[in-house]
């Protein structure tokens, strides 16, 4: 995706500026989550709808490899949440299980 003139090649590069946006402007944060969201929609086809769920689901997963002050700025600015564990703070052991249930569904 291109922002502001640079190209982001990865999950890791967008999440970064997701993050540098996130802990010093909020507006700019949920205009940044806008255009990544655009993004998602004419890579995958899809609704506006599916593609900001996709894209908050993309940044509540990648906040899950952070600690507890990382997730909490990601997922109080774009309303974020993990894919399986929410937006709690799991332990290695309720990690793995909680995997384990989600792959039984």
């Amino acid at each position: 995706m291109i922002y502001e003139n640079k190209e982001l090649n990865t999950i890791g590069e967008i999440f970064d500026k997701a993050l540098s946006l996130a802990k010093k402007d909020k507006q700019k944060a949920l205009d940044f989550l806008d255009a990544y969201a655009t993004y998602v929609q004419e890579a995958n086809n899809i609704s506006k709808e599916e593609a900001l769920e996709i894209a908050k689901s993309n940044f509540g997963y990648f906040a899950g490899y952070y600690d507890d002050s990382v997730r909490k700025i990601i997922y109080e600015t774009y309303q974020a949440a993990h894919p399986i564990f929410g937006n709690v703070s799991v332990t290695a052991e309720q990690a793995y299980e909680m995997g384990k249930n989600y792959h039984k569904k």
